[in-house]
């Protein structure tokens, strides 16, 4: 199982930056590789809550959440569900928040479990380990610039904004 945290500080109270966090289906506002989303159960928060995140035409993936603490943190499988998929038998994602000084830190987490035994273990340092290590900063960076100026995130809106140091 690999596991890979990242984190961003976002000059704004704990309770905003998770009310902006638990609307799963408003996820396109921040990540700027996702499309567009949506809800596909009736229940939008909770376990059980689930979404739909578009990238482009060509790939979707559907995520519940398996975890949830109200107010602090929650956990998604991912499951993909259109386009190519990344050689690993099981992904989850999980988010969380806690009060820093005026702010708030936000941190992301992913694990998942490699395919293919030894190759996969190669694959997961040269591809998978690389690509996650540089889409979930970004998607913190898009969260705190949504969150700190209202303006969604896009790729181009993106590469227009500097990152914060991240405390710890």
């Amino acid at each position: 199982m690999t596991t890979l945290n990242h984190e961003i500080y976002i000059n704004a109270p704990k309770s905003q930056v998770w009310d902006v966090i638990a609307n799963l289906g408003g996820i396109v506002k921040f990540h700027p590789l996702v499309t567009n989303s949506y809800y596909v159960t009736d229940d939008k928060q909770g376990t059980g809550a689930a979404r739909v995140c578009e990238f482009g035409p060509d790939r979707s993936v559907n995520e519940t959440a398996i975890a949830w603490n109200e107010g602090e943190s929650y956990t998604l499988e991912v499951q993909f569900i259109k386009g190519q998929k990344p050689p690993v038998h099981s992904l989850h994602g999980s988010v969380s928040v806690r009060g820093h000084g005026s702010g708030t830190v936000a941190t992301m987490t992913v694990e998942y479990a490699p395919k293919f035994g030894p190759l996969g273990k190669i694959v997961d340092v040269i591809l998978l380990r690389p690509q996650f290590n540089k889409i979930v900063p970004n998607v913190l960076k898009g969260l705190k610039h949504h969150i700190e100026t209202g303006e969604s995130v896009d790729p181009h809106v993106l590469s227009q904004i500097e990152l914060s140091p991240a405390t710890s």
